[in-house]
């Protein structure tokens, strides 16, 4: 019976940790920032043809990914009749607009040199982490989704701050101090996604052994 009753506990553990689309969205933005990186790197070398094309395809891979997105969650739920968290649906109506709000006010702040460049990631981890602190304890309390990123995106700023070799762009390079900017949160949310996509494996694991166990002992009371 303690087993049987584990069943909405792991099917709601699976579904907050059902991060395909996260790991898909870090896949596009890495993608999408290697494109533009390789674009400018061509326009910059003379190549007026690859540069454009670069161009091209980065927007209409966003394009593709903001059509499929909801498609993609339509056909998921028509298959497994597991709908998308109603904590997820929480944290992208409600989410967004302080983020941007913090984003636009700190780009404000370094084009106005409060603060140099190559601090803008432990600038950035100040509100961003506070953010998905916030998210996960309001609306995904039994899921670490949002710790798991929090953590990982503040040891990429402490990194920063000390300098840290490969975490950290060097001066005279095409990558400058500053540009991890782009790169902290799809990275760290590829890897909060594989390792969330492991646990929910285990969650499915652990779910359908409940369920198992309940359709057994629904025949043995049946007979």
């Amino acid at each position: 019976m303690e087993r049987l009753r584990e069943i909405p506990e792991w099917a709601r553990r699976y579904a907050e940790s059902r991060t395909v689309p996260l790991i898909i969205f870090s896949l596009v933005f890495i993608a999408c920032f290697g494109m533009v990186s390789l674009s400018v790197y061509c326009f910059l070398k003379g190549n007026f043809i690859l540069a454009p094309i670069m161009m091209i395809l980065c927007v209409a891979l966003v394009i593709y990914f903001i059509i499929t997105w909801d498609r993609h969650e339509a056909c998921y739920f028509t298959k497994t009749g597991i709908s998308q968290s109603e904590s997820v649906k929480q944290i992208r109506k409600f989410l967004p607009l302080p983020l941007i709000l913090c984003i636009v006010i700190s780009v404000i702040m370094e084009q106005r040199g409060v603060f140099p460049a190559h601090l803008s990631v432990p600038v950035s981890a100040l509100y961003v982490c506070l953010l998905l602190i916030f998210a996960n304890w309001r609306w995904a309390r039994s899921s670490f989704i949002g710790y798991l990123w929090a953590t990982l995106y503040g040891a990429w700023a402490i990194a920063i701050l000390f300098k840290v070799p490969i975490l950290t762009f060097s001066e005279g390079g095409q990558l400058k101090p500053g540009d991890e900017m782009y790169l902290t949160a799809p990275v760290t949310g590829l890897i909060t996604g594989l390792i969330a996509y492991i646990y929910s494996r285990y969650a499915l694991k652990k779910l359908k052994t409940a369920a198992h166990l309940q359709e057994d002992t629904n025949e043995h009371q049946t007979k």
